[in-house]
């Protein structure tokens, strides 16, 4: 219920302010007098719904953070006391001395002097509050945040990190950000060779923001993009824009968080698994991570030895098909299926999912976990098509 109370009632004060705001500056440039007197006689009546929003809103926030601080909860928590104080020792004082002077009449230097001032507090907490609704969007996933900048790189190394799989590595510029788990749209520059597919590919940034290189992992098709990429000589640059997507680390960490991965689809994961050891991110995963062979797994090895240097990340990796490998394994077998979930997550019902992978892979977990009763809000997916 918290979790509906908060938003609905964050729209509800946001939409109050600007009602109060819009119906004073419009009176007052306008229309008569009689409309001003009226105006603002009815704003002290409206805090009989604002109050109680603010209340709400703040009341419920204070809630779901469980006594958090960090990332974008805490940013969130420093802006409350000053919404509050702006409100209490500003604007609620101000809209009655306004509609005491309207109702006697008295529009003298007095009066105008705590419009202003009313005029200008009122948009701040406006504001305050729609940096909240938007972290909010943020912390849930709803918002993601994207440039769309183009940067030239140019290539440092590119290695074979399992059958049919090269990873790519290009020189980070100067200012480049990104979150965990984002994408970037790379494009080919004056390519020797084209097909109907095109220059251009989105692929997950595969390291993490804090590294100095940007490294990128995809299955080798024969395609004319992927055959000039594999040829591309060192120190040769190619484009990067379009940074973005929601796919990325929610922010509260009471909510344990579990990937579900299919193959080449392990990239965002790898990224804000990496970041999540590096800065010490509260946040409990376990990572789902399915594959053919042990010769098929991109970065099994380090995922594994993740594993065991990091107390929060769990490694719960599978095959498919062992009947070609020629490496031994002793881990699970079989698709991800509710048996599997249940065996390593004690509430199958508390965490937030990612998935990601081929179509058909994340079409079937979604069903897998709704009906296990995982709520719609907390999947999050994204699907890979061709890589």
């Amino acid at each position: 219920m918290k979790k509906i109370i908060h938003p609905v009632a964050g729209i509800i004060a946001m939409l109050t302010i600007a009602t109060f705001w819009l119906s004073t500056a419009l009176s007052e440039l306008f229309w008569s007098f009689a409309t001003v007197v009226a105006v603002k006689s009815a704003i002290p009546w409206g805090f009989l719904l604002l109050v109680p929003a603010l209340a709400a809103a703040g009341g419920s926030g204070i809630a779901l953070a469980r006594g958090r601080r960090a990332g974008l909860i805490g940013t969130k928590l420093k802006r409350m006391p000053f919404i509050a104080a702006n409100g209490l020792l500003v604007l609620i004082p101000a809209a009655l001395f306004l509609a005491s002077k309207a109702k006697a009449g008295e529009f003298d230097t007095a009066f105008y002097i705590v419009q202003a001032i009313e005029l200008l507090a009122g948009p701040v907490n406006f504001v305050l509050l729609g940096f909240n609704m938007r972290d909010g969007l943020r912390m849930t996933g709803r918002l993601s945040r994207k440039t769309t900048v183009a940067v030239d790189v140019p290539l440092l190394a590119s290695e074979t990190v399992a059958e049919g799989t090269m990873s790519f590595r290009f020189a980070k510029p100067a200012g480049f950000t990104h979150v965990a788990g984002q994408s970037a749209v790379f494009t080919l520059l004056d390519p020797p060779e084209t097909d109907g597919e095109g220059v251009t590919r989105t692929f997950t940034i595969a390291s993490a923001p804090h590294e100095p290189e940007l490294m990128i992992a995809t299955r080798m098709r024969d395609t004319a993009f992927k055959r000039v990429l594999k040829a591309l000589p060192m120190k040769n640059s190619i484009r990067v824009s379009g940074v973005g997507g929601a796919m990325t680390l929610h922010d509260d960490p009471v909510r344990p968080v579990v990937f579900l991965a299919g193959g080449i689809g392990i990239t965002p994961f790898l990224s804000m698994a990496r970041h999540a050891a590096y800065a010490k991110l509260p946040h409990k995963i376990t990572l789902f991570y399915s594959n053919r062979r042990p010769e098929d797994a991109a970065f099994l090895d380090e995922l594994q030895q993740l594993a065991q240097t990091s107390p929060d990340f769990r490694l719960v990796a599978t095959m498919t098909a062992m009947g070609p490998s020629a490496k031994p394994w002793q881990g699970e077998t079989g698709t991800i299926n509710e048996a599997m979930l249940r065996r390593h997550i004690p509430d199958v019902r508390l965490p937030i999912y990612y998935l990601a992978g081929p179509a058909a892979m994340v079409a079937a977990m979604r069903v897998v976990l709704e009906k296990m009763g995982v709520a719609s809000k907390d999947i999050r997916y994204e699907e890979f098509y061709g890589y």
